[in-house]
C-alpha cells in the first residue's frame, strides 16, 4: 500500500516541474500537500500499535485519498495534469484506497 502511494506521488512529482508557474503554486502544491499527508497517514498507519489509533488513522487516509482523487480531477478537468499521467495517477490511488478498504 505505501509502495503504490510512493510509486504514484513519484509520477505527480516528476509532473509538478511541467505544470505552468501560476498552476504549479495553486493547485500544484494543493495536491503535492494533500499527497504527502497521504504519504505519512499511511506510514503511520503501518507502524501504529494500537487498534483505535490505527484506524483512526486509515480513515483519515481514506478521506485524504479521496480529496486528492477530486483535487486531481479538477486539475485534469483544467487541463493543467495530463491525461495520460492523471489516469496513471488515478488507477494507483483507486488501488491504495481498495487496500485501505475504503
Amino acid at each position: 500500500m505505501l509502495v503504490r502511494a510512493k510509486e504514484s506521488y513519484k509520477i505527480w512529482h516528476t509532473h509538478l516541474a511541467n505544470i505552468s508557474r501560476v498552476d504549479r503554486y495553486t493547485i500544484g502544491i494543493k495536491i503535492d500537500d494533500l499527497f504527502l499527508s497521504l504519504l505519512e497517514l499511511i506510514f503511520r498507519a503501518t507502524f501504529a500499535c494500537d487498534k483505535f489509533e490505527k484506524l483512526s488513522l486509515v480513515s483519515q487516509a481514506i478521506s485524504k485519498a479521496d480529496l486528492l482523487k477530486f483535487f486531481l480531477q479538477i486539475g485534469w478537468e483544467h487541463k493543467v495534469v495530463d491525461h495520460t499521467i492523471y489516469s496513471k495517477i488515478i488507477l494507483q490511488l483507486d488501488e491504495v484506497g481498495r487496500m485501505l478498504g475504503g
